[in-house]
């Protein structure tokens, strides 16, 4: 297992939009499709913070913002230096342009 030498941060939309993914995840799928799917979301930011240059560039997000795709959703990154910024949650059917 790899070193973790990055730290993650959040913005309040970011962290507005797990709420948001948790909230209807259990209201929807109920309590067992939450906990999975929390499981993913944490794991996903592990994996962010474990290989932070893993990601992917999308034409629909600001330049030098990196994309992690998890289950229905993508997480939106900014790094500078050894900070990880988690800027944006978003499903993968949204119109990214008007989200930032």
């Amino acid at each position: 297992m790899s070193e973790v030498n990055y730290v993650l941060e959040l913005s309040n939309e970011a962290y507005d939009d797990l709420i948001n993914i948790q909230n209807y995840t259990y209201e929807c799928y109920g309590e067992a499709k939450w906990k999975d799917y929390g499981q993913d979301l944490n794991a996903a930011m592990t994996h962010i913070m474990r290989n932070p240059l893993s990601g992917h560039a999308r034409d629909d997000v600001p330049s030098g913002y990196q994309a992690w795709n998890v289950s229905e959703h993508v997480m939106i990154c900014r790094i500078e230096n050894k900070t990880i910024f988690l800027i944006r949650v978003l499903h993968n059917k949204m119109d990214f342009r008007f989200q930032f």
